[in-house]
């Protein structure tokens, strides 16, 4: 854009018009020099708002349309006698906060690059330090990082890209604020000025601070004395800024009710916002706001409706600063700038579009969303179709604390802190009650913990952002165990109440106050106070019912079911039945040979060689071994083993006998052909069928026992199974950065690419460890039998790199 073109567009500013009329008053010198800053800062800010929609076309409309539209508003949101009292600098400011504050949504092309992982050895570092701060901002949008992944796995990857894009859209979004002020910093530092005052610094945190909680403006300088009897008044500008802003219904806030609609069956674009922007009219006079609009879809309404909420709020906030504004060096001056703001937008005009034939709205808006009846929705979470068992609250509770206490060990690490994690299981009985005990010296809960994510079903801490900026910051990773959110539900299908204990790690030796949390039952009150507790960290107390899964058990019984539901704790736990203490570690789990799992259906037989490899790999995560049976006859792999075969003639006819063994999905079995004679004398053939060995699994992730087997039973439909031809015996725990995606209950394996890279890892692993014991020349032979009785060809294709 021209200077010139500026110039003539700015002629139409109620504002500009009436800094012309200020400046007329002035000195030659004064009036050039402002006006030489509106003029270079104006071409300055529109020449890089051009560059938005270069790099962010489906998500951004950043231009000097938006400019001017920002100061339309402040023109009918600021009343004539207030304009006319306005001084100099305080109209230079509020033009030129309009033309400034979104110049941030224009990153420079290495900011890009960087975000996206390009270029990551340059710019002597910066690079990687702007990789990083994108990381942990997309890292703590779990939900849609999810989102994205689901849908590349779904070949939708399109899609996916444009999610992908709006990631970064609301990053820049987020930061743009800020980059607004280093830009003024690089490029206009001492620029700004009204006569000998230096205003770059004023200028530079009203535009930081429209896209700050309004609360923010409390925080800074009120007024500052450019000249004799001349001021600006900082909260009157940026409230200004911010409203004129935001009733522009910026589009750089790209809503998730929008978000929500690009990858569904009937999408609502970006496009078809930003269309729909161009038609909305504002009507704005003294106490009154109204938004007319007629709208195709209903999330495009719902979105409007979302921004009248955030613009009612934002006139609260804006009424109460403008209230609180008082000028040190003259208090009778704090009355120009009382403005008469509605309370809220005027919300009567918007509505759906009418269909052109018979004149009804195209659709009908009720706002009507799914809604959850709380008490049922938790009957049916503590139900056993989501459980399974109630002796599940142990293992979760157990859960609960391994988080805990690996998340402190590894920010205890960074921080040079002593930390050694403590866990112990209690259950003992007190006055003819029984009571489940489950102490840890872990990161314990705050009363923020508690509010938004304990006490929240659904919302776990471990999928928040918050704690994924806790990681990010202290630059470490941890796959918790514990991430649905409704763990603790399962406690009151054992129990009536509980009591916890807690105290929060917030930094290297810091804590918060100790809390003591009481609930008695699900739908209670929570009784929460002042608590006693010493170290940091968490103590649960089950008050169990009368009848519940421990009842009948002995201390051995109560301790063996512990170690079967922690089969490989990552430090040593302890539990204690009835003042009786036994430590329990991983080293039980490491000497578990894969032979323990050996029954009935694994047997020794001649032709049949048993091969033992370690499956343990850090890389990965993996920890275990397997025993690997397969057919041999004469010391070669064979693919089939005829035992017997026999021709047999009865009254003239001939019969086929025969035995053999061969391999069939996970399996060796013995098929034989017999013949019978039924009760009227006739002759017929069957089939017989013997498992010699089958496929058996004892598996666990991050140390928490799966309750099934990793390989197929016989009705077995679910895709997360490990489907392959030859049998195993395999005692396996993932962890490390290894994980799969469960169920809630735990019960099943989602089927995706964690499955998918969790299953080619692993046969790799084992097709390896075969080549080494086995030798070239038997395993190329092994090898070409395995091929051919795979059924998954990525599977092949593992194989085939062996």
């Amino acid at each position: 854009m021209s200077k010139s073109t500026l110039h003539i567009k700015l002629q139409d500013s109620c504002i500009y018009k009436k800094l012309n009329e200020k400046l007329a008053l002035e000195e030659d010198g004064v009036k050039a020099d402002v006006v030489k800053i509106i003029n270079d800062a104006g071409h300055y800010a529109i020449n890089k708002l051009k560059t938005v929609i270069k790099n962010m076309p489906e998500f951004t409309l950043h231009d000097e349309d938006h400019v001017y539209n920002v100061l339309f508003i402040m023109e009918k949101l600021i009343p004539l006698a207030t304009l006319n009292r306005l001084s100099i600098p305080e109209l230079m400011l509020l033009i030129l906060t309009a033309f400034f504050h979104d110049i941030g949504m224009a990153p420079e092309e290495k900011y890009l690059r960087a975000w996206k992982g390009e270029d990551l050895d340059s710019e002597g570092g910066f690079a990687k330090t702007e990789y990083n701060k994108y990381q942990r901002f997309k890292m703590s949008n779990v939900k849609k990082v999810d989102e994205i992944q689901k849908l590349h796995d779904e070949g939708k990857h399109h899609v996916a890209a444009v999610l992908e894009d709006y990631l970064i859209t609301e990053y820049i979004r987020m930061t743009h604020a800020q980059r607004v002020r280093e830009i003024i910093s690089k490029d206009w530092n001492g620029s700004i000025h009204y006569k000998d005052t230096d205003l770059t610094s004023q200028f530079a945190e009203i535009c930081f601070s429209h896209n700050e909680d309004a609360m923010h403006l409390l925080e800074i300088e009120s007024f500052e004395l450019c000249d004799q009897d001349t001021y600006i008044c900082i909260p009157f500008i940026a409230v200004m800024l911010r409203l004129a802003d935001i009733i522009d219904f910026d589009p750089k806030r790209t809503p998730n009710v929008l978000f929500s609609h690009l990858a569904v069956r009937h999408p609502v674009s970006i496009a078809e916002w930003k269309k729909h922007q161009a038609i909305n009219a504002w009507s704005i006079s003294p106490n009154k706001l109204i938004f007319s609009a007629q709208c195709r879809h209903p999330a495009i309404e719902a979105t409007i409706r979302n921004f009248c909420d955030l613009i009612d709020n934002e006139l609260k906030n804006c009424n109460l600063i403008l209230s609180s504004i008082n000028n040190p060096y003259n208090n009778n001056e704090t009355q120009h700038y009382k403005i008469n703001l509605p309370k809220q937008v005027d919300r009567s005009r918007i509505r759906a579009i009418k269909d052109v034939c018979t004149g009804e709205p195209i659709y009908k808006y009720q706002n009507t969303k799914f809604s959850l009846n709380k008490n049922q929705i938790i009957d049916l979470l503590m139900g056993t179709e989501l459980y399974g068992k109630p002796e599940v609250a142990l293992r979760e509770l157990i859960q609960n604390s391994i988080d805990a206490c690996l998340v402190r060990e590894r920010l205890s690490k960074v921080w040079g802190e002593e930390y050694t994690p403590q866990i112990q299981v209690s259950f003992y009985a007190k006055d003819n009650v029984d009571y489940l005990e489950i102490y840890d010296n872990g990161i314990g809960m705050d009363q923020y913990i508690i509010d938004n994510f304990y006490s929240n079903v659904g919302s776990s801490f471990y999928k928040s952002r918050e704690f994924y900026e806790l990681m990010s910051d202290a630059n470490i990773q941890y796959k918790p165990i514990s991430r649905f959110g409704i763990g603790i539900l399962s406690c009151f299908m054992v129990s009536d109440s509980l009591e916890v204990d807690t105290k929060r790690v917030i930094g290297k030796y810091k804590y918060a106050e100790p809390l003591k949390v009481i609930v008695e039952g699900y739908d209670s009150i929570f009784y929460i106070k002042q608590g006693e507790r010493q170290e940091p960290g968490t103590t649960t107390v089950l008050q169990l019912r009368k009848v519940h899964p421990w009842k009948r058990m002995s201390d051995n019984e109560f301790k063996k079911f512990v170690k079967t539901v922690v089969k490989f704790p990552p430090f040593e736990i302890e539990i204690c039945s009835n003042n009786q203490i036994e430590k329990h570690d991983s080293s039980k789990f490491l000497q578990l040979s894969p032979a323990s799992l050996k029954t009935y259906t694994w047997k020794s037989e001649d032709n049949i060689e048993e091969i033992i490899i370690n499956i343990s790999d850090s890389e990965f995560g993996f920890t275990g071994s397997a025993i690997i049976g397969f057919l041999v006859k004469n010391g070669r792999p064979v693919e089939k083993i005829e035992v017997a075969v026999k021709e047999v003639e009865v009254e003239g006819e001939k019969y086929d006998m025969a035995m053999d063994v061969h391999y069939s999905d996970g399996e060796i079995i013995k098929s034989s052909q017999s013949i019978g004679i039924d009760d009227e004398g006739n002759i017929s053939e069957s089939t017989s069928r013997s498992t010699i060995l089958k496929s058996k699994s004892s598996f666990s992730i991050h140390g928490i026992e799966f309750p099934k087997s990793l390989f197929p039973d016989y009705f077995e439909s679910s895709k997360s199974v490990l489907r392959w031809p030859f049998p195993v015996l395999m005692v396996l725990d993932l962890g490390g950065n290894g994980d799969l995606n469960l169920n809630s209950a735990r019960t099943e394996i989602i089927f995706d690419s964690k499955w998918i890279e969790f299953e080619e890892r692993l046969l790799r692993i084992v097709c390896k460890q075969l080549a080494e014991k086995m030798g070239i020349k038997r395993w190329s032979v092994l090898k070409q039998i395995i091929i051919k009785h795979t059924k998954k060809q990525e599977l092949v294709a593992v194989i085939n790199d062996i």
